[in-house]
């Protein structure tokens, strides 16, 4: 997929944004679950998740999700953990095609590694439903994902405000050949580049690993100490930056002479006690939970011969000290 290409945000997008929220502040929707699972066009189904990695938090919380709201609808499911190794999901979607599962649900680390397992679903009928990343080939029947390019720019604005529009920002980067990565990349630099022209960007590889950001940090500091913020893709890898800014003696809380601002991507539970304690300064906040309800939503349509919405996109949302404590944040709604 084109990492320019965008879909339009609509009222049912909003819709099921706010209902994936809804669902975790009431612990359930209307009906209890063996109800809706004796309804569910779901139930009897066999239900293949290859997931992104179970090293990260915010995916961890998506597969819970969806793993609830599958016993709820009387499904069976098998989860695979891609280890964020997309060679690991290549021999995955080889085995769960060998199992011919009545659905695969899909989050590709490298979409593009993946389009052999994606024809062969398609030749064998299996509905493909996919997560956050596309490849540049082959069907689908629904795709669910945040605008990782909204939250770039977003990123981008907030880097903007912290620094007064002008100084070295580091940026760091999650996988080159992952596809959030990529539009998180697309998102920063294209709204940098029309509004903040004064502001030097950085970009550190570090691959979505907190050790290898905490590497790459210390380095940077080393090649010029003036940096006046710090974006990175993730808040896995704000951990490593923390720990490279204490490691150098350059770890100031929120308000300190001296703080270097420190923005994260996810809104995990962590990232926000770091908003909190003053060593993280904003989030760019995503929801596992509506984006769970929301692809689940689309296969009980597709078995149900309902109207499914092929593309979602669900929209960013910026979290500062003034906001952490919203019951909004997914980070709030689980333990951290």
């Amino acid at each position: 997929m084109d990492t320019k290409t965008r879909m339009p945000m609509n009222r049912r997008t909003l819709m099921q944004l706010a209902a994936g929220v809804a669902f975790m502040m009431t612990g359930a929707l209307a009906a209890p679950g063996a109800a809706r699972a004796e309804d569910s066009a779901l139930k009897g189904k066999n239900l293949a998740y290859i997931a992104f990695g179970l090293q990260y938090e915010y995916q961890v919380t998506l597969v819970d999700h969806v793993k609830k709201l599958a016993a709820e609808k009387g499904m069976d499911i098998s989860v695979y953990d891609g280890k964020g190794d997309p060679s690991t999901q290549t021999t995955q979607m080889l085995d769960v095609l060998s199992k011919q599962p009545d659905i695969i649900l899909l989050n590709p680390v490298d979409a593009k590694l993946l389009q052999g397992g994606v024809r062969k679903a398609n030749e064998a009928g299996i509905p493909l439903f996919m997560l956050e990343n596309l490849p540049p080939e082959g069907e689908w029947v629904a795709y669910n994902t945040f605008d990782d390019v909204a939250g770039g720019r977003a990123a981008a604005d907030a880097v903007a405000k912290l620094t007064g529009g002008k100084g070295l920002v580091l940026e760091v980067r999650g996988a080159i050949g992952s596809g959030q990565s990529e539009k998180r990349y697309q998102g920063f630099h294209e709204q940098m580049e029309a509004k903040y022209p004064d502001i030097k960007i950085e970009t550190l590889k570090a691959e979505w690993a907190a050790d290898t950001a905490q590497t790459l940090t210390v380095d940077a500091f080393t090649r010029d100490p003036n940096v006046a913020a710090i974006w990175a893709h993730n808040d896995e890898m704000i951990r490593g930056v923390v720990s490279a800014l204490r490691q150098i003696d350059r770890l100031k809380l929120a308000g300190e002479e001296g703080h270097i601002p420190v923005i994260g991507f996810d809104g995990t539970p962590l990232g926000l006690q770091r908003i909190r304690k003053g060593t993280q300064t904003a989030d760019v906040g995503q929801n596992p939970f509506s984006m769970g309800s929301s692809i689940v939503e689309q296969m009980e349509n597709h078995f149900s011969g309902k109207p499914v919405e092929k593309n979602t996109l669900i929209q960013p949302v910026m979290i500062w000290k003034e906001n952490v404590d919203s019951e909004e944040n997914w980070g709030n709604m689980v333990k951290g």
